[in-house]
C-alpha cells in the first residue's frame, strides 16, 4: 500500500499561550480547550482577553494533546480557543480523507508513546506528528475505511450509554421504592453515627511511613485502591504484621465499608476481599454498620450520584477537599427497615447482574474495534 508522511498532508495549528491572568469559571468571553479539556471535548475554562481568530475553533475540528497520554479527539464544545499545547490537526490533501485520519492519529500517537523514552513528563512536537508514516489508499477506500470504524465505533458508544444508564439504575430504584434519597425531611432518616461506628485511622507516630511500607504482609490500604465503588489491589501496598500490632485503631473487619475522606471525597467501598483485615491510611475512614442497617445498603446509598454531590459539596472548602469526623457523623441517611433493605439490595444485584452482561460485551467490543482498526491500516479491511 502507498504510503507518505503525514505532514505533506495535513496543516497543524499550535496553540496560543494565553494569559492566565484572563481565565474565568463564570463563562466570561469564549472557552479555553487546555489539555484536559482534549478528551472529554468540553471545557469548563474561559478566556475574556483579545485574541487571534486563528485559534478559534469549530465544533468538528481534530485536536491532539501534546503533553501526557497525547489524547485525540474531535472538539465538540463550540466555538473555542485553542490554548498552547494542544494543535488541531487538519487534512490539507486531496489525497487524504479527515475522517480517515481521525481513525488513523490514535494508534500513530500512541506507536510515538511507545517507542519514546520519556524520563519525566512525556512531550510530542508538531515535527513528531508531520514524520509520521501514514497509509495512503485511494480516497474511495480511506472513505470505504472511515464509514465501517464510524458504524463499529457508534455500537460501542450505544453499549457505553447502556452502562452509563445502568449506574443510575440504583438511585432510581431507591427513589421508587422509598422516594427522595437526600430529602432531609424523610421520616426515615438517621444520623450516620447512630447507624455505624466511624473509625479514623492510627494517626500517632506508629503511623506507617517509609521502610515500613512492604512488598507483603498486612494489608496498607489507601485512596487509589478504591475505584468505582470497588476495590482494586493492583497498587497495593503493605506493612509487617509488628507493626500493624503497634496500631491502635484504623483496623479493618470484613464487612466494613471504608470511604475517602481527602481529595478524591467520598468513595465507598466494601471490604470483602481476599484479605481478612488490613489498615487504612489518612486519608480514609472506616464505616462498620450496626444492626440496623446492611453494608451493602449503605454502601449503594453512599455511591448513589445526590448522595455524592451532597458529600462533596460538604467539603471544609480548604485547598485540599476534605470531609470532618463532624460532618460524617451528622450526615443522613434514609434508612428503612431491614427487609425493606434486603429486597433493594436484591434489586441492586438484579440489575447489576444485567450491567456485568453488557459490560463484558462492550470490552468484547473493545477488542474487535481494536482488531478492525489495526486491520485497517494494514490494508486488510
Amino acid at each position: 500500500m502507498r504510503t507518505g508522511q503525514l505532514g505533506d498532508h495535513v496543516e497543524i495549528l499550535s496553540g496560543f499561550a494565553f494569559k492566565s491572568d484572563r481565565f474565568n469559571d463564570e463563562g466570561q468571553g469564549l472557552p479555553l480547550v487546555r489539555i484536559r479539556d482534549v478528551k472529554p471535548a468540553r471545557s469548563q475554562t474561559y478566556f475574556d482577553g483579545d485574541y487571534d481568530a486563528r485559534f478559534v475553533l469549530s465544533d468538528g475540528d481534530l485536536l491532539v494533546g501534546m503533553d501526557g497520554e497525547f489524547n485525540c479527539a474531535r472538539w465538540a464544545g463550540g466555538p473555542a480557543l485553542l490554548n498552547q499545547r494542544v494543535c488541531r490537526v487538519r487534512a490539507a490533501s486531496q489525497q487524504l480523507d479527515e475522517q480517515y485520519l481521525f481513525w488513523f492519529l490514535p494508534k500513530a500517537l500512541k506507536d510515538i508513546e511507545d517507542r519514546s523514552n520519556f524520563v519525566t513528563v512525556k512531550h510530542l512536537s508538531a515535527k513528531q506528528i508531520n514524520e509520521i508514516e501514514i497509509p495512503l489508499p485511494s480516497l474511495d477506500e480511506q472513505k470505504r475505511i472511515a464509514a465501517i470504524l464510524d458504524q463499529a465505533d457508534e455500537l460501542r458508544c450505544k453499549r457505553q450509554r447502556a452502562i452509563d444508564r445502568l449506574n443510575q439504575l440504583g438511585q432510581a430504584i431507591f427513589h421508587e421504592m422509598f422516594g427522595d434519597p437526600v430529602a432531609p425531611s424523610n421520616r426515615l432518616a438517621s444520623r450516620l453515627i447512630d447507624i455505624a461506628e466511624l473509625i479514623n485511622g492510627d494517626r500517632s507516630s506508629n503511623y506507617p511511613s517509609g521502610n515500613d511500607i512492604k512488598d507483603e504482609g498486612i494489608l496498607f490500604l489507601n485512596t487509589t485502591n478504591i475505584r468505582a465503588g470497588e476495590l482494586d489491589f493492583t497498587k497495593a501496598q503493605f506493612i509487617n504484621e509488628a507493626k500493624f500490632r503497634s496500631l491502635s485503631r484504623g483496623k479493618l473487619q470484613r464487612g466494613d465499608l471504608v470511604i475517602t475522606l481527602r481529595g478524591t471525597l467520598g468513595q465507598c467501598a466494601l471490604f470483602d476481599c481476599q484479605y481478612e483485615t488490613g489498615f487504612i491510611n489518612a486519608q480514609m475512614m472506616i464505616i462498620r454498620a450496626k444492626a440496623t442497617v446492611l453494608p451493602r445498603f449503605l454502601r449503594e446509598y453512599i455511591s448513589f450520584p445526590s448522595v455524592q454531590a451532597k458529600l462533596k459539596g460538604a467539603n471544609s472548602g480548604s485547598a485540599v477537599p476534605q470531609l470532618t469526623a463532624t460532618q460524617m457523623k451528622e450526615m443522613q441517611i434514609l434508612l428503612p427497615a431491614l427487609d425493606d433493605q434486603r429486597r433493594f439490595v436484591d434489586a441492586i444485584d438484579s440489575a447489576r447482574s444485567v450491567q456485568n452482561e453488557i459490560v463484558a460485551h462492550a470490552n468484547r467490543l473493545d477488542g474487535l474495534f481494536a482488531s478492525l482498526q489495526h486491520r485497517a491500516f494494514q490494508g486488510e479491511l
